[in-house]
């Protein structure tokens, strides 16, 4: 398949001229050999040392469904069941909940990212903390949601799963995963932690094309893998063949089956067991994961019908996206070279068709920020870009922006364009949904008036962080009142310069939940007292209040 790589280097030439990442490794296998393995550009920036098919990189949640495979041997060995309550099989585990009546979470709802759990404990993520404190450390803390509600990506999840298998086995994981996974697989260059051999062929991780040190991670499980294309090349093969050792081809198609439930908010992503399940209208089924740490990117992708799978892995921060381009570009070449294009049909991943749209009214929390729709003027407010919008009712109770209101969005948010925004009712809450091209968005919930937010109004101000993760800090904490909603204002360095802001929904006098779908929504608030000050407990970070002028 000459030609796979003749067309592929066209954009890896690309991304490599507009120094866009420094390095990349490609492995492109079918169900049985290797037909394409090779490295590009630099491992390293400042030694100049060649990336190959043998370097070494962090593949980050590449990791997860490694630990899928690893549960799924212990699954068909007797010795984890997937649908019995994680409480009676990980010793140790337990987590709060702002109610009760809640169903217990199992193993199926971690691997499948609908067990409801925070998706990150921010306060000692990038630290040495060995990952089974993780197990613990969740005392304290509250669920994000109740267990099938909404699809949440959850990297605490596949360290419970990481905690299970170690106890489980009676081995520590990575020894478990290297002895019963990469050993049998051949996969030498891939693990947890760095062998002297292998940390000569690491690359480097690099940030603005400048290399980086990298930092350590707690969340091993679900974020720490070290591998090459050549050893994620043996792996996939394995996959596409079903010789997975300890694993039947009925399991592992197990994992490949989409895993959303009746009922539950999926945000049009459709989770397997430690997968992603995607239907392209020329491929066919797409079985795949990314992988993201802070100074690398990975992904994974397999064609089971095809016979066809591919990796790629690249040196540099947020390059998640390009190696996410670039193997879609690789297999789509390969199929075509291989026999054509076939048609499938499109399948939608969302929920039916729903009914019983209403017009939303009132402030809702979406990932475009806060936004504050008056349906009676009618008018949108945009807190993220402080812009009062004008809309327009539809007919069938939609509103939709002006053309003026249009003209006047930033570039980042002209996607509201194009939205017809309407609201139903979906497992209890309110949701703010947008019609675009026939397919419906789930955008965020509406945040209900409470009577506890007179009490929070007197906690409005800065906070300082007290106990640091030195870079890894979440600071400038601050409490704001916008449009008569409650926000959390904070900075994360390490991830980005930008303010994050976040709408709250207090609960009772010294709790307050995260609004909105998706990454860290959902997440819990806390006011605690600390030396007489009514301190800001916010993933594990403590934040005390700032004196007053």
């Amino acid at each position: 398949m000459a030609v796979v790589r003749t067309e592929s280097m066209r954009l890896i030439e690309r991304f490599l001229d507009e120094d866009l990442v420094p390095g990349l490794s490609v492995a492109l296998v079918d169900d049985r050999d290797p037909i394409w393995l090779e490295g590009f550009g630099n491992a390293n920036n400042q030694t100049g040392d060649r990336a190959d098919a043998e370097t070494l990189f962090r593949a980050g949640s590449l990791s997860k469904p490694i630990t899928a495979l690893a549960v799924m041997q212990l699954v068909q060995a007797g010795r984890i069941d997937l649908d019995t309550p994680l409480k009676g099989q990980l010793e140790g585990f337990s987590i709060r909940y702002h109610d009760s009546g809640s169903m217990p979470v199992t193993p199926r709802q971690l691997l499948s990212h609908r067990s409801g759990l925070p998706s990150d404990l921010r306060k000692g993520m990038y630290t040495n903390t060995a990952f089974t404190q993780v197990t613990s450390l969740l005392h304290d803390e509250y669920a994000a949601y109740h267990p099938d509600m909404v699809y949440s990506y959850s990297n605490l999840g596949y360290d419970l799963l990481g905690h299970l298998i170690q106890q489980r086995s009676g081995a520590i994981f990575a020894d478990q995963v290297g002895k019963r996974l990469f050993g049998p697989l051949a996969m030498p260059s891939s693990g947890f932690s760095l062998s002297s051999e292998m940390s000569e062929r690491m690359s480097a991780g690099h940030l603005d094309g400048q290399v980086r040190p990298l930092p350590p991670l707690r969340d091993t499980p679900a974020l720490g893998l070290y591998s090459t294309a050549g050893d994620l090349g043996r792996l996939m093969s394995a996959l596409l063949s079903h010789e997975i050792p300890g694993v039947p081809a009925s399991l592992l198609k197990q994992m490949w089956l989409p895993q959303t439930v009746d009922g539950q908010i999926s945000l049009g992503v459709s989770p397997g067991l430690g997968w992603f399940i995607e239907n392209h209208p020329q491929l066919g089924q797409r079985v795949r994961h990314g992988g993201s740490t802070l100074l690398f990117g990975a992904e994974m992708v397999l064609l089971p019908a095809q016979g066809l799978g591919v990796a790629v892995l690249a040196n540099g921060a947020g390059s998640n996206r390009l190696v996410r381009e670039l193997a879609g570009v690789i297999l789509s070449i390969a199929v075509s070279a291989k026999g054509g294009m076939p048609a499938y049909p499109k399948t939608r991943l969302t929920e039916d068709e729903p009914s019983g749209y209403s017009t939303p009214s009132g402030g809702y929390a979406t990932d475009l920020g806060l936004l504050m729709v008056d349906p009676e003027h009618p008018r949108l407010c945009a807190c993220i870009i402080e812009r009062i919008l004008d809309l327009v009712r539809f007919e069938d109770g939609s509103l939709g922006l002006t053309q003026e209101s249009i003209d006047d969005l930033p570039d980042g948010y002209r996607v509201l364009g194009g939205l017809r925004l309407r609201s139903r009712e979906v497992n209890g809450m309110d949701v703010l949904v947008a019609d675009r091209d026939g397919k419906e968005i789930m955008l965020g919930n509406r945040i209900e008036a409470d009577p506890w937010e007179s009490v929070w109004r007197k906690r409005l101000g800065s906070y300082r962080t007290i106990n640091p993760d030195g870079e890894f800090s979440v600071k400038d904490l601050y409490l704001s009142e916008e449009g008569g909603v409650l926000c959390l204002h904070y900075r994360a360095p390490h991830l980005s310069q930008d303010l994050i802001r976040l709408p709250l929904q207090p609960v009772s006098a010294t709790k307050a939940v995260i609004q909105g779908f998706g990454r860290g929504r959902g997440e819990t608030v806390q006011i605690v007292e600390i030396n007489g000050k009514q301190c800001l407990k916010f993933s594990g970070f403590m934040g005390e209040p700032l004196d007053k002028d």
